[in-house]
């Protein structure tokens, strides 16, 4: 061992046995922190840029995040305490107090800087992920979250742990007689950790996502997906925060699927007046038939003005440029069940327009066109009477 080689030197040098020990303790140490700061210094500024330039020049990216030069700081701190660690405790050997001192800080310096790494290798793992893959991965951001303070908690439990000098499991059987209690401090918090976990896993929420929560006044997209929040800015720019547990408890509409199928559904209708409807002349077959969408009509069969009317407004969806089909996408126009205002006509299609200022602009446009071309087939659309209609009626005086 250097601390009795350096005592055997400094009582050959004529010090008396208690200096020499003194002195070859404080030699020693020196020696201990020197070497430690040495591997330190060495590390930062030879091997880890060497580290840093190799990873530039490899054509992976992976590599740039997962050896990014915070985890390399931190491994660079590891290699100091455990050099610290192997090396101090026996330069005190002469003195066994100090040299327990010396060894409980760093066991706990230890436990520090490896707890610091797993952290630091969590938020360089999910930042990998992230930019990989697709907008799920974001919300892994809440498990994240929970691996932190999982590994901060045991990284806690060891360090009482070392400094009662008690076995860690003895410890957090200790603490089952408080469980209890910190349920009750940190409900909120565990139930966010739970419901967080549930989202993620069963991909029910992603930041991004435009969501509907009528009992809440949510209508925007969401923007944080945390281990106890979910941040949430609505279409009027106010931000609403809820809790994650609220997403499981409570229903609530995820326009997701619309988005990634490419197809939004317009489902618009309007009422016919029934004393409007009867069969086409003659006439108006012979000019229906010369259009398109009236190949199909035979000169001889009665047809009434409603039901041709269909027969136009699906050939006019049929042309329409941001019409979206498919097997689950379908195109139609149907006849609802007769009310007391009339016929309801309901068109139901699917646009490739799913945003919403482009979205609403062809809808308008698709019943422009409806309220336009209804009088070509002698039908008129209901409208309650209004103010003017009835003093119309009334008599002149």
């Amino acid at each position: 061992m250097f601390v009795r080689k350096f005592a055997e030197w400094f009582s050959g040098i004529g010090l008396e046995r208690a200096d020499a020990t003194v002195w070859s303790t404080v030699a020693s140490a020196a020696a201990s922190l020197v070497a430690a700061w040495l591997v330190y210094v060495v590390l930062m500024r030879v091997v880890i840029p060497v580290v840093l330039r190799f990873v530039a020049y490899t054509p992976v990216k992976w590599d740039d995040i997962l050896f990014n030069p915070r985890i390399l700081k931190v491994v660079s701190e590891l290699a100091f305490v455990i050099t610290a660690r192997v090396t101090l405790p026996d330069a005190l050997v002469f003195y066994p107090k100090y040299a327990a001192v010396a060894l409980t800080v760093c066991k706990v310096g230890l436990v520090c800087v490896v707890v610091h790494l797993v952290n630091r290798f969590l938020l360089a793992l999910y930042d990998l992920l992230e930019s990989n893959s697709s907008s799920r991965i974001t919300t892994l951001k809440g498990i994240r979250q929970m691996l932190q303070v999982i590994t901060v908690l045991v990284g806690i439990i060891i360090v009482v742990s070392i400094l009662a000098k008690r076995d860690p499991i003895a410890i957090i059987t200790g603490l089952g007689a408080a469980a209890t209690v910190l349920m009750l401090v940190f409900k909120d918090s565990i139930m966010g950790v739970v419901a967080g976990v549930q989202l993620t896993l069963n991909d029910m929420l992603r930041p991004g996502d435009w969501i509907t929560l009528p009992a809440r006044n949510i209508n925007g997209h969401v923007e944080e997906v945390g281990l106890t929040t979910v941040k949430i800015r609505n279409f009027d720019n106010t931000i609403v925060t809820v809790p994650p547990y609220s997403l499981i408890s409570e229903s609530y509409q995820n326009w997701r699927g619309m988005r990634e199928s490419g197809g939004r559904r317009v489902n618009r209708s309007f009422t016919v007046d029934v004393n409007s409807i009867r069969f086409c002349s003659a006439e108006e077959l012979a000019a229906f038939r010369r259009e398109p969408w009236g190949e199909a009509i035979e000169p001889d069969m009665g047809y009434v003005n409603l039901t041709l009317y269909r027969m136009y407004l699906e050939h006019y969806i049929s042309e329409l440029p941001e019409l979206r089909t498919s097997e689950s996408m379908i195109y139609m126009v149907r006849e609802l069940a007769p009310t007391p205002q009339g016929v309801p006509l309901d068109l139901y299609f699917f646009t490739e327009q799913t945003v919403w200022k482009d979205y609403e602009h062809l809808q308008a446009s698709v019943m422009d066109h409806v309220f336009a071309s209804v009088v070509r087939f002698g039908l008129r659309i209901y409208q309650a009477p209004s103010g003017l209609d009835l003093k119309r009626l009334a008599p002149q005086e």
